[in-house]
Formats: structure tokens, sequence, C-alpha cells
């Protein structure tokens, strides 16, 4: 029964993971980019945002 759990646990966190990790690393980057460089442009949060959409397109399959 452990191991089902376990299974179901895992297809649980790759699922939230592979739907709501680029909006995660977003909000992350955003916040650090405002904390590190205060008067910042936005428009690198954008870029940013694209990059990560790429990157979980190509790479993350589950």
């Amino acid at each position: 029964m452990m191991t089902y759990i376990k299974r179901f646990l895992r297809w649980q966190g790759r699922f939230f993971f592979s739907v709501y990790g680029p909006t995660a690393l977003t909000i992350v980057f955003a916040l650090a980019q405002a904390h590190f460089f205060p008067g910042s442009p936005v428009w690198p949060i954008g870029v940013f945002f694209i990059a990560v959409m790429i990157i979980f397109g190509r790479y993350v399959k589950w």
C-alpha cells in the first residue's frame, strides 16, 4: 500500500512541477531581480519566462 501512495505522490509532484514550474521560476526570478537590482527594467522578466517555457517544452518530458 505504501508503494502505491509513493507512486501517486511522485506522479502528482511531477504533474504540478510541469504545470506550475515555469510560473514559480518566473516569480522567483522577478523577486530576486527586484531585491538585488531595484529600479531595473521589467522586460527581462518576460524574456526569462519565454526562455523557461521553451526549455520546459523541449527538455522536461515525463
